[in-house]
This record gives structure tokens, C-alpha cells and sequence, in this order.
């Protein structure tokens, strides 16, 4: 409300000039008037509802994506649990396989074992021939003795020394006619036949020919020379 300083006349709050003598109106604070609170907005009572359904579902829908993680994780465990006790239990094929098929030691034949024995005779010769002593070490048994009709008799250390201090060499050493048998156990066997050499022996050169016989067994799982005969006709 307004009111003129002149006149003292009342007007609404619209008018801006007295009506009777023109005069600027002001404002007119009235002492008995109520006090007038101003209005503060408020959210709706639906917009509060409708807040909470929503911050209601959020909180059911990530307790559900737990809930669903949680049950994923426990049927993972369960099946690689499951998995790992049916793989411990279960025979490996492997097993199957040696308990269906029994494991066996393939059984040489007699000429099988005959070419094993030529082999190694071969092997025997060409030691000697090269004073290959590692591999007369290999090839000669701890108990070999080499007897000939001359009377020498040589035991394998003793050969070992010849060879060691150089007091025999072969210049060469053929055999030929060779006739190789086999034991009926197929462990042991012997080869004989005829043989040509030349070398020396304790400084003296010689060259012989003569008849031989090798007898090897098979020991610890490798063929070796246990005895060696010599003799002229």
C-alpha cells in the first residue's frame, strides 16, 4: 500500500501519483499490518516418493549384481573343484595304455644276437689295430685272458700296459672264415675264424698268421671279450 506525503490519502500499490494534488506516493508501512513470510518452495510429496523409489530400486539392483557375482564365483569354484578331484581320479592314458599292454623287453633272435657279436669282434680288432685304450678298457672284461699255443698268456691289465708303454703295435689285423655261435640263454657267444697280423711286440717286429677263437657274454647289458685262444697248425 501507498500513501500521499500531502494529503495523506491511501492508494493501492499500483498508482505512482496522488490522484488529488499529484504529489509522488510512498510506501506506507503499517504497524498493524501481518507479517508477511515469503513462500519457499518445496519438493512435491510425489517427487519425494517417486526420490526414494528410485534410491530404493539402485539399492536392490546392485544387491542383485552382488548376489549374482557371488553365485558365478561359487559355481566356478564347485566346477574346477570337481574337475581337478575327476582328473586325479581318472588313469592317465598312459596307464591305460601299460595296463592293457604289458610292457616288454623285446627278445633278440639268435642271428640278431650273431650280427651283435660279429659287430663287436669288428670293434675288438679295430681297438687293437688303433691302441684304442678307452675302448679295450670297455670292450675286455676285468677277468680276460688272451692264451696262445706260443705259451704267452696275457691278462687285460697287462695288455692295457703293452699298449700304454708302447711294447706292442699292429700294423694291421684282418680276420676272415669267420664262424660265430650263440648260446642258447643268448647272453653268450663266441666267433672264430682265421686272422693275418703285423706289428711289433716288445721291439720286435712280427707277422703271423693263425687261428683264433673270442668267446664274449653279454654282462650288465653290454657284450664284452672274456677269454681269446690262439694257435697254428
Amino acid at each position: 500500500m501507498k500513501i500521499c506525503p500531502t494529503c495523506q490519502q491511501k492508494y493501492a500499490d499500483s498508482l505512482q501519483f496522488c490522484l488529488s494534488d499529484g504529489t509522488v506516493l510512498s510506501v506506507f508501512n503499517d504497524p498493524q499490518a501481518t507479517l508477511r513470510l515469503e513462500t519457499r518452495q518445496t519438493q512435491p510429496p510425489t517427487q519425494v516418493k517417486r526420490g526414494l523409489t528410485v534410491g530404493v530400486l539402485v539399492l536392490a539392483g546392485v544387491g542383485l549384481i552382488g548376489l549374482i557375482f557371488v553365485v558365478g564365483v561359487l559355481i566356478l569354484y564347485r566346477t574346477w573343484t570337481n574337475q581337478g578331484a575327476g582328473a586325479s581320479n581318472r588313469p592317465s592314458s598312459s596307464s591305460a595304455t601299460n595296463t592293457n599292454q604289458p610292457n616288454t623287453i623285446p627278445v633278440l633272435t639268435k642271428d640278431e644276437v650273431a650280427q651283435k657279436l660279429a659287430q663287436v669282434n669288428t670293434e675288438v680288432g679295430l681297438s687293437l689295430v688303433n691302441s684304442d685304450l678307452e675302448a679295450l678298457d670297455r670292450l675286455l672284461a676285468e677277468d680276460y685272458r688272451y692264451v696262445s699255443d706260443a705259451g704267452l698268456s696275457l691278462t687285460k691289465q697287462e695288455i692295457l700296459t703293452l699298449f700304454r708303454t708302447g711294447n706292442v703295435h699292429y700294423d694291421y689285423l684282418t680276420t676272415s672264415d669267420p664262424k660265430i655261435e650263440v648260446d642258447s640263454d643268448l647272453n653268450k657267444g663266441a666267433v672264430s675264424g682265421r686272422a693275418r697280423s703285423k706289428g711289433h711286440f716288445r721291439q720286435q717286429p712280427f707277422t703271423d698268421s693263425y687261428f683264433y677263437k673270442n668267446t664274449y657274454e653279454k654282462r650288465d647289458g653290454r657284450w664284452q671279450l672274456v677269454s681269446g685262444l690262439a694257435w697254428h697248425h
